[in-house]
């Protein structure tokens, strides 16, 4: 599977590459990711790590618009093979005002990712003598590298809507693998090994409700395959200086 978090708000350039410099109040803005899941259950956990950044460009020759660039390193460890991939990848977009209460963006961003397997610390059916599982014995498996690497492309569009100070709203699309490119360890296969395109939509808004409370609900859905993920937050935010500011 990709690599994501639930927090799927607080890693926007995974999400959709239209949200590179899609932040008007600041210049530029960096953030830091970790996951670590099931690390009871299992012996050697999901480990997820991200680190990214983006800026604002030419915010003065374009009128109501500017481009933004930034990036992204992502790595993870998950199984009893170590399976690691790392990904890393830049992005761009260009962000334009149509009138004063909405802003379109678009963005693309392009990336290589690389996964490696341990295969010695892996069993297989052919390994099995009817007692345990002899790591001495061929695999009969048609491996043919520990490693694969391929490039990666995503595409994506933003909407956001602010008809008052008091409300804020934001749709995105975003399209993921569009090369889908192929992803196997094994010499040969008669099975599909490209990876799919995975579409991702998210829908969130922020909403004064009086003078300390701004509530912020979004909604994020993906697709891969036959494969869906939806998540559904809420944040509360509590103004401490009373203000009853979005920004």
């Amino acid at each position: 599977q990709d690599l994501h978090f639930s927090q799927y708000f607080n890693a926007p350039l995974l999400v959709n590459p239209a949200n590179t410099g899609f932040e008007p109040d600041v210049d530029w803005r960096a953030g830091i990711n970790y996951r670590d899941q099931w690390s009871r259950l299992l012996s050697n956990p999901y480990k997820t790590f991200s680190v990214w950044a983006d800026a604002q460009l030419f915010t003065n020759r374009f009128e109501n618009g500017w481009m933004g660039i930034g990036g992204a390193l992502l790595k993870d460890e998950a199984g009893s093979g170590n399976l690691a991939t790392t990904r890393a990848f830049a992005s761009v977009a260009y962000h334009q005002l149509l009138g004063n209460a909405s802003l379109l963006s678009g963005g693309f961003n392009i990336g290589y990712v690389n996964k490696r397997i341990d295969f010695s610390k892996l069993t297989f059916d052919n390994q099995w003598n009817g007692k345990f599982f002899d790591i001495t014995v061929p695999s009969g498996e048609a491996f043919a590298a520990n490693n694969v690497g391929y490039f990666d492309l995503q595409a994506g569009m933003n909407y956001a809507y602010f008809p008052s100070t008091n409300a804020y709203l934001n749709i995105g699309f975003s399209a993921s693998h569009i090369n889908q490119p192929d992803e196997s360890f094994f010499a040969s296969t008669t099975a599909d090994t490209k990876v799919p395109v995975r579409y991702t939509t998210f829908i969130n808004g922020s909403f004064k409700v009086n003078s300390q409370w701004i509530l912020n609900p979004n909604m994020y859905v993906s697709k891969a395959g036959n494969a869906y993920e939806t998540v559904l937050g809420m944040n509360a935010n509590y103004n401490l200086s009373g203000d009853g500011s979005l920004q």
